[in-house]
């Protein structure tokens, strides 16, 4: 990474008076006297810098007792520090302050020398740090202004596209879809030859796709943007996952996957928005059964736990997740690298939009995994969703279900 000067040490070098060794005590006292603003001198030997005089070290020993009779002709070399720290000009700010504060305090006090390699460049303070510090934070401020800025622009953009593409996108697709379904369905005679057929198909399962693509993409969107309303009521949990799971007997059954429910009498109530949840266990149990060998058993079950939460849970026997990829696969657009995830269909947003919805009804999702061992999903619904037969949901505080 390439430091701009405004990051360097060498923009805190002071142009201070230069003395040599010998330079006398008197002389050095009355270049302060000049410069109220002066704090040290530096002091060079054969354009080396070997030590600095300091404003309040110099005026002490020159008001002690005796002290100007004793020191004012002598060689200001007796009250110089003879070990003042020096920096490269090349470091960076950043690096000088954690050394100030750690490593050289004294420095701070003092003041430090500041070289180019050999070469002398000047002196720096506890001042001249704290101004660069101000205007540093200054412009970053600026910066950081024009960032947010461009950030406003872009996603003002970002959502006039979206509106865009669900005008120019769906109502096509939509028509698509409708008109294949009724060629499928061979309402104006058959289809003569099979191949057709089989050609409608795919046009109708790609449009199928496609829209499920640009639905997801546009829920994300929402959830980003905050606009995500839920339309809360009673669930009847029990039937949720019925309809659920008989959504998806078709792709299990594809794959002679086996859908084990295992469902208790009297499930209480969720209260919850049903087409969010429904979408919930849609994702958890396609990519259960998409990410499956053939021949297995995806498990769903739905238990009320001993402290009043109710837990959903899918298994399955596929191939699982690496444990350094279980908080990465909640990431938008983000997709385990893998040969059989290659052969996937799918935008990487499944996983993201289940736990905005979650995080929604305040519940907690859990993934526990790993590779080749298959992959356990538990969704946590706390107590104030879960509604007895005596009670309600509509017009429960959200307050209540942050606890």
């Amino acid at each position: 990474m390439i430091m701009s000067m405004e990051d360097r040490v060498e923009i805190l070098a002071i142009d201070v008076p230069v003395v040599t060794p010998n330079t006398s005590c008197e002389e050095v006292y009355h270049l302060f006297q000049e410069d109220p603003d002066l704090l040290a001198v530096t002091v060079l030997q054969d354009g080396q810098p070997i030590g600095l005089a300091h404003r309040t070290d110099l005026t002490l020993a020159l008001a002690e007792r005796f002290g100007y009779a004793l020191y004012a002709r002598k060689p200001i070399s007796m009250l110089i520090t003879e070990t003042p720290l020096i920096v490269d000009a090349s470091n960076s700010i950043d690096f000088l302050s954690n050394m100030l504060a750690y490593d050289a305090t004294h420095a701070l006090q003092k003041g430090f020398i500041i070289c180019r390699g050999s070469e002398y460049i000047g002196v720096g303070t506890a001042i001249s740090l704290l101004q660069a510090s101000i205007e540093r934070t200054r412009r970053r401020a600026e910066e950081l202004q024009k960032a947010k800025t461009i950030a406003i622009q872009a996603n003002k953009s970002k959502s006039a596209f979206l509106a865009n593409m669900n005008h120019e996108l769906r109502t096509p697709l939509n028509a698509i879809i409708g008109f294949t379904e009724m060629i499928q369905k061979e309402a104006y005679g058959p289809i003569p030859q099979k191949e057709y057929q089989e050609y409608i198909d795919i046009v109708n399962s790609s449009g199928n796709h496609l829209l499920n693509v640009i639905n997801a993409i546009l829920d994300m969107s929402k959830i980003e943007a905050g606009k995500m309303e839920m339309r809360e009521q009673e669930c009847d949990i029990f039937e949720l996952v019925q309809q659920v799971a008989r959504m998806m007997s078709s792709a299990a059954g594809k794959k002679n996957i086996s859908l084990d429910l295992d469902l208790r009498e009297n499930l209480p109530d969720l209260c919850c928005d049903p087409t969010m949840i429904r979408q919930v266990l849609l994702n958890l149990i396609s990519n259960a059964v998409k990410f499956s060998p053939e021949d297995t058993v995806v498990s769903l079950s739905v238990r009320v736990m001993d402290c009043g939460t109710l837990e959903v849970s899918v298994r399955d026997q596929g191939v699982g997740i690496s444990r350094e990829n279980i908080e990465a696969v909640l990431r938008p657009f983000y997709q385990v690298d893998g040969d059989l995830n290659r052969a996937q269909e799918g935008t990487g947003l499944g996983l993201s939009i289940v736990k905005a919805y979650l995080e929604l009804h305040q519940a907690r999702l859990d993934i526990e995994s790993e590779l080749g061992q298959g992959t356990s999903v538990s969704v946590t619904f706390p107590v104030a969703r879960v509604i007895c037969a005596s009670e309600g949901c509509c017009g429960i505080e959200a307050a209540a279900f942050a606890e």
